[in-house]
């Protein structure tokens, strides 16, 4: 962000500027990243975005060849109803 801000001659707020370090415990590890891998992947609707698109997801779960697709599948559904939770509102107050 800070170089493409820079680019542009573009003044950031502090607070977009720091970093946030997250822990991932390993037993999610695999659907916090096929979330990453797939998080340009939105299904969209009238009313902001509703859902990832599962092809996609699936597709990515076998590239990246995910130990128990299932499982991974059922945990990134509890990251994608939250991410959309939060992508609607911030489109709302905008």
């Amino acid at each position: 962000i800070s170089a493409d801000a820079q680019a542009y001659n573009i003044i950031l707020p502090e607070s977009m500027l720091r970093g946030a370090d997250y822990e991932v415990w390993p037993e999610h590890h695999d659907a916090v990243m096929t979330f990453l891998r797939c998080q340009t992947q939105w299904r969209t609707a009238g009313q902001g975005v509703f859902g990832l698109d599962y092809g996609v997801v699936l597709q990515m779960i076998a590239l990246y060849a995910v130990d128990s697709p299932r499982s991974v599948m059922e945990d990134l559904q509890v990251i994608e109803r939250r991410a959309a939770e939060l992508l609607n509102e911030r489109a709302r107050k905008n």
